[in-house]
């Protein structure tokens, strides 16, 4: 197969799976798992205006309830970050409507963010947040702007021919040590080899590029970061978010119906739940100078 690892570079690959009309890749050397997405257009995809809030299931029910559980596990990774930051800056990336800039305005921070979707975007205006809609690649701001960039549940949405460009795009709106902060699926996890190809986060065209801890190591190593800490993150939703996704993933309408269930009755589909997965990872890295090599570099 003639087509080069976006992380490590090698030409050891092969194809790994298929779901729907999507083919995911797989490096033999660093493991790093990606599809083929050179048939999507994906900015038209994530502009459309009801992504957050899609009644078929593919987004969430209520973006604010079900990511309100998140919060005791957004203040805990601020306060890891504030041992490591030297100022309050911090960008959020595919921030959405923008509920974590709200957690991190409340917990000493100056925070705003940046996506995509319009519709996002303007929900998240009307509730007072600073959010600016642009891809991340053009999003106007000034290099070494802010002290710390939070990425949550993003990486694995990038496309993964532009991995190399957007991460040192994202470097350079960093100050020097600044502090970026990842959340994102491992496929080293536990869960993951246990349901294999079934694994539920494997949701092309939305998730399409898979990182381990170690080859995401590599990856920011060779992109000018240095990691500070890798660790296992237990994530919360609400109740009615746990059903979505399971219709997502399995595509049963039993999960469907119960979703529609718990979104009448709102006192029981936003009750909180932890999830111990341990198929996400929390990643700090710290920006250093000069970067060792780029995957660009590698391709």
């Amino acid at each position: 197969m003639d087509v080069n690892c976006k992380i490590c570079g090698s030409n050891s690959i092969s194809e790994y799976h298929q779901k729907d009309s999507f083919y995911f890749l797989k490096c033999s050397d660093c493991k790093f798992i990606w599809v083929d997405v050179s048939n999507i257009n994906l900015f038209d995809y994530y502009n459309n205006p009801d992504y957050l809030h899609d009644k078929a299931g593919r987004g969430y029910v209520d973006y604010e309830a079900d990511k309100a559980p998140m919060e005791p596990v957004y203040v805990g990774l601020l306060n890891k970050i504030k041992l490591y930051r030297q100022g309050k800056k911090l960008l959020d990336l595919g921030t959405a409507t923008g509920y974590f800039l709200d957690v991190a305005g409340q917990n000493d921070y100056l925070a705003e963010g940046i996506e995509i979707n319009p519709s996002a975007v303007k929900e998240g205006m009307a509730r007072g947040r600073k959010i600016k809609q642009a891809d991340i690649l053009k999003s106007g701001f000034s290099d070494s702007s802010f002290n710390v960039i939070t990425a949550f549940d993003l990486l694995e949405h990038l496309p993964p021919n532009g991995l190399a460009e957007y991460i040192l795009a994202i470097r350079k709106m960093l100050v020097a040590n600044g502090i970026l902060a990842i959340i994102t699926v491992n496929t080293a996890s536990w869960w993951a080899k246990i349901f294999g190809k079934k694994w539920h986060t494997f949701l092309p065209p939305e998730h399409i590029s898979y990182f381990n801890d170690r080859n995401i190591r590599l990856f920011l190593e060779n992109n000018g970061f240095e990691v500070l800490e890798i660790k296992t993150v237990h994530k919360m939703f609400s109740l009615q978010y746990i059903f979505n996704f399971l219709y997502r993933w399995q595509g049963l309408s039993l999960w469907l119906d119960i979703t529609r269930f718990l979104e009448k009755r709102p006192w029981l589909g936003k009750l909180p739940l932890k999830l111990y997965l341990g198929d996400n990872m929390m990643v700090l890295a710290r920006k250093i100078c000069p970067v060792s090599r780029t995957a660009t570099d590698l391709t």
